[in-house]
């Protein structure tokens, strides 16, 4: 049976598919890999369909894809794997495309395709003037207002990046599991590190929000998305309104059906 949606977010450090069946508003499955721009397309298209048969899937159900991708030299593989081994022609999500939303933004060339899908799906699910954080490779806050406008940004470094280049470039730090300490002063050094970065980060996610609500207001809304998202509210509650791991997927599912037309 067709009317099977692949749907795909390539980031800086992740590649996350995701497979809707029609009319159905979550994805059968969703898999997480790391990006590798050196891949071949015949190497991906193998490795993806590998995950169709652990899932007891038939790849051959594929009949439209999409993807969003910030790494525009793994782009061409990535079409290319699509055209050869599932035989569709992919929706590229760019800032020309049909859109639920207007970009208040004087250089809309330069947002990130992952930030106007995650834009898109809070549009599409009627959250309302919204606070977007996403925490991957970068830690992105992007803002839409009560009248579906995207108004741009802040771009923060990733926690994850930040630990590895602390432990990579100090002699004597151990790598670190992200957590909430016992203590905000650390017995040792590994619970010192593990102080710094949970409270550093819950400060600067709080920090940047609130200067955006003292712009903007402090009715908004703030969603989170991302692979630690869910690592920081566990922990340590009342920062996010709203969080959906799964947003970015909800939004290329979202905007393929709003351009498949075209």
């Amino acid at each position: 049976m067709k009317n099977t949606l692949l749907v795909i977010d390539i980031g800086n450090t992740n590649t996350v598919f995701g497979v809707y069946k029609k009319n159905e508003t979550e994805p059968r499955f969703h898999k997480r890999t790391v990006t590798r721009p050196d891949r071949t397309s015949d190497e991906l298209g193998v490795f993806l369909k590998g995950f169709f048969h652990e899932e007891g899937m038939d790849p051959g159900e594929i009949d439209s894809a999409i993807y969003s991708s910030v790494v525009p030299g793994f782009n061409p593989i990535v079409s290319r794997m699509l055209g050869d081994w599932f035989k569709v022609e992919p929706v590229i999500v760019n800032y020309r495309m049909k859109l639920p939303f207007t970009i208040q933004y004087p250089r809309p060339f330069e947002i990130g395709a992952d930030r106007l899908v995650n834009a898109a799906a809070v549009v599409h699910m009627k959250i309302g003037k919204s606070i977007i954080v996403d925490m991957g490779t970068a830690t992105t806050f992007c803002v839409v207002n009560e009248e579906d406008e995207y108004l741009g940004g802040v771009i923060a470094p990733g926690l994850k990046l930040s630990m590895d280049a602390l432990t990579r470039n100090t002699a004597q730090l151990p790598p670190i599991t992200f957590q909430k300490p016992g203590s905000i002063l650390g017995g040792s050094t590994l619970e010192s590190l593990q102080s710094g970065f949970f409270y550093g980060w819950v400060g600067l996610l709080r920090g940047i929000i609130q200067e955006i609500k003292n712009e903007f207001g402090e009715d908004y809304k703030v969603v989170g998305t991302g692979g630690l998202v869910s690592t920081i509210d566990s922990s340590y509650s009342g920062i996010f309104d709203h969080i959906d791991p799964l947003m970015t997927l909800r939004g290329l599912e979202f905007l393929y059906q709003l351009n498949r037309s075209q």
